[in-house]
Order: structure tokens, then C-alpha cells, then sequence
């Protein structure tokens, strides 16, 4: 149903996504980690927008979930 709560695993993993996303970003990032395997442009930029979405969708479903706007 559309008025269902959100279940606490779906809040804890949305919470959860963006600094896990962050530290994959920052290892693939570090030549010294990854040597010839590190992120290219693309996959930097793209990972880097993800980690930007999920941090705001996981900021906004806290938000809904605590605040409870009308």
C-alpha cells in the first residue's frame, strides 16, 4: 500500500549507501591502491554524481521518515 511506512532496513540501507559509496570512490580513485587499475574519468564522474544522489535521497528519506510532513 502507498501509505505503508518505510520498513527500517530500506531506512538503514539508504543511510548506509552514500558513505560506503564515498570510501569505494576514494579507493578507486588512489593509484597506490589500484595501480593501472584505478577509475577512470567516466567511471570517477559517474560515481561521484551517484554518491552525490544517494547521500541526498538518503538525507530526504530520513527527513520523511522522522519529520513526517503533511
Amino acid at each position: 500500500m502507498p501509505d505503508d511506512p518505510p520498513r527500517p532496513a530500506a531506512i538503514i540501507n539508504g543511510i548506509a549507501a552514500a558513505p560506503f559509496l564515498i570510501v569505494v570512490m576514494l579507493v578507486s580513485g588512489d593509484r597506490t591502491l589500484m595501480g593501472r587499475y584505478v577509475n577512470g574519468r567516466l567511471a570517477t564522474s559517474v560515481g561521484w554524481l551517484t554518491a552525490l544522489i544517494m547521500a541526498v535521497a538518503g538525507v530526504a528519506g530520513l527527513y520523511v521518515t522522522l519529520v513526517q510532513p503533511s
